[in-house]
């Protein structure tokens, strides 16, 4: 009844949801080019092929699904991989990370019309989701067809469990629909059989940004400190993916450490693109020298204390030259935190404060091995990043760091025979 009240529905607001979606695009100039997709007019590709259709929200999901799709390829080669993304950060890196897809295309807004025509187009044989992002229309249409559903890299935070139980037998029928619900850890296991999953469908797979990772050799890092017009031995922050509210505080931090060492370089890369403005305008606001990073030029010196990353797609690479970072999305509430694996590949030590409900399955580990650090107010974090600064152990970190790695790699290869078990059995 509930799937039938929502095909209904949401195919009576269908008009009403293409108008304010065209009007959007042409007044912001945003999703212009790729603007029928989200109704379901996806390109025609050749039929007959086996086809895995895996949906990945944003660039998170997308650098997650990465390994899987590779590994699908070398074994499986025949295979159609089709990539769905939601923001226009998943589409251009879905375009930069994942050459394997035959096929990358934004996802139908959760109308009947709209998911009917893209099914139709598309036709899958597996549909897989990253992450917890739901969409129950579509969902409903998969188990209609005898489609596999798969949900990868589950998580759900307490915060979220919470909010699902308010649903009742929704949230039931909505995990009802998937196949097998594969989790980040034990958390979301319990969870998800808590909000009524079957057990037999559940199971904890690990989390497959370890597996993602590709780090920068010995000399591609002097490359990018050659680029960015830092010395070797000059010492950088790091702060990625911050959010509003917590560049004051890391600004703050530098400032008073820049006493000691008049050499020091931060690096701030504020989680989205479109808060660069933002950004900058603090840094005027504190008097703050400062340049942005696409406007660092191959013959120019840095001469400013601060870098403000205006590009996608390098947060990963920095950290390589970070001799401390900073997680963002962790220091304010609600938060939730953001990934602290790319920091962690090349041992840099890590700051993220107290609200890290989405990664702290992989903070615990961290901090256990003296790896991560948690801090919850402005004094704290100037205090650990001086010490962290000016008192290291980078030997024994790399050894620790490069341990916890091997110990949690592997949930991609088992995603992806999974994946396989399911899709039909190669050509003779």
């Amino acid at each position: 009844m509930i799937v039938l009240l929502h095909h209904l529905l949401s195919t009576l607001a269908s008009p009403l949801v293409a108008l304010g979606f065209f009007l959007h695009s042409r007044f912001t100039r945003h999703k212009r080019e790729h603007l029928g997709e989200h109704f379901g007019a996806m390109p025609q590709t050749p039929a007959g092929k086996e086809t895995l259709w895996l949906h990945a929200l944003s660039l998170g999901e997308v650098v997650s699904a990465g390994p899987v799709l590779k590994e699908i390829r070398a074994l499986r080669p025949e295979t159609r991989l089709v990539v769905s993304v939601t923001t226009d950060s998943g589409y251009e890196g879905a375009k930069q990370h994942l050459p394997m897809a035959d096929l990358v295309v934004f996802h139908p807004l959760d109308c009947w019309p709209f998911t009917q025509r893209a099914l139709d187009t598309i036709q899958p044989d597996v549909f897989v989701l990253t992450d917890t992002g739901f969409w129950p229309g579509l969902l409903a249409q998969l188990k209609q067809r005898g489609v596999p559903a798969l949900l990868f890299n589950g998580r759900i935070s307490r915060r979220s469990l919470r909010r699902y139980k308010m649903l009742g037998g929704l949230a039931r029928s909505l995990l009802g629909f998937f196949d097998q619900l594969c989790m980040q850890d034990a958390q979301g296991q319990a969870a998800a059989i808590a909000l009524g999953a079957d057990p037999e469908r559940v199971r904890v797979l690990g989390d497959p940004k370890y597996d993602a990772v590709t780090r920068l050799s010995e000399d591609g890092r002097t490359e990018l400190r050659d680029k960015l017009k830092i010395r070797p031995n000059v010492p950088v922050i790091v702060a990625g993916s911050t959010h509003a509210g917590e560049e004051e505080i890391v600004l703050s931090a530098y400032r008073s450490l820049k006493v000691r060492d008049a050499d020091l370089v931060l690096i701030l890369a504020p989680r989205r693109k479109e808060r660069v403005a933002e950004v900058a305008s603090l840094l005027v606001e504190r008097n703050v020298p400062f340049t942005l990073r696409s406007r660092i030029g191959e013959d120019a010196a840095l001469n400013e204390d601060v870098i403000l990353v205006d590009t996608l797609g390098e947060l990963a690479s920095l950290y390589s030259i970070a001799s401390v970072a900073f997680v963002g999305n962790s220091l304010l509430p609600p938060g939730g935190g953001h990934s602290l694996i790319e920091p962690l590949s090349y041992a840099v030590p890590t700051l993220h404060g107290p609200f890290i409900e989405n990664i702290r399955h992989v903070a615990g580990p961290l901090k256990e091995a003296g790896l991560a650090y948690p801090v919850e107010t402005p004094g704290e974090m100037q205090e650990t990043l001086q010490t962290l600064l000016w008192n290291r152990d980078d030997g024994q970190r790399a050894e620790r760091a490069l341990a916890l790695m091997k110990e949690y790699q592997g949930a991609s290869r088992r995603m992806a025979e999974l994946i396989l078990k399911l899709l039909a059995p190669p050509n003779a």
